[in-house]
């Protein structure tokens, strides 16, 4: 089943067959949350806050070639340099598509590995990465005409929980 979503790690192969992203891996979907540790008792100053608090990035995929590769990774705790998500959308017009998201992640470990299984189907993976370094960039297109309209990116630092925007 063809997808418009794709993960990149560093040394391991995946089967996208898009002509794009040759050896990287489709994903089925992805999720993430964040969370604000806070107080409503009011200091001085109004209430507290803490260090935000980052669920793991959590994907799905089939079962494919990196299949082997990805668990061994989980099960000797990896760390990969980097590992980059693009998601795309369709322009409209026809098959072009346009990328319209992408996650890169810095000092990336799996941290939970599961699979699931059905009759008539390909098992399905869902894997967990915690990371000490996330960007999230969306590149907005104009409506009118689809044209770049300026990318927004947003990165947090877990190790010296540095915020920036851009």
């Amino acid at each position: 089943m063809a997808t418009n979503m794709y993960i990149k790690f560093d040394g391991v192969d995946g089967e996208a067959e898009d002509k794009n992203h040759a050896q990287w891996i489709e994903i089925l979907s992805w999720s993430h949350g964040f969370s604000q540790p806070s107080s409503p008792i009011r200091a001085s100053s109004g209430s507290t806050v803490e260090k935000a608090n980052h669920s793991s990035l959590n994907f799905t995929k089939y079962m494919d070639i990196a299949t082997k590769d990805l668990l061994q990774a989980c099960w000797n705790g990896k760390q990969y340099p980097k590992v980059d998500i693009e998601c795309f959308r369709s322009d409209g017009t026809d098959d072009n598509a346009i990328k319209y998201l992408m996650i890169n992640m810095e000092q990336v470990v799996i941290s939970n590995y599961s699979f699931s299984g059905g009759g008539g189907d390909i098992p399905i993976e869902n894997l967990a990465l915690s990371y000490g370094k996330i960007t999230y960039t969306y590149d907005s297109k104009k409506k009118d005409d689809g044209t770049a309209a300026g990318a927004k990116v947003v990165s947090h630092d877990l190790k010296t929980n540095e915020v920036s925007a851009a």
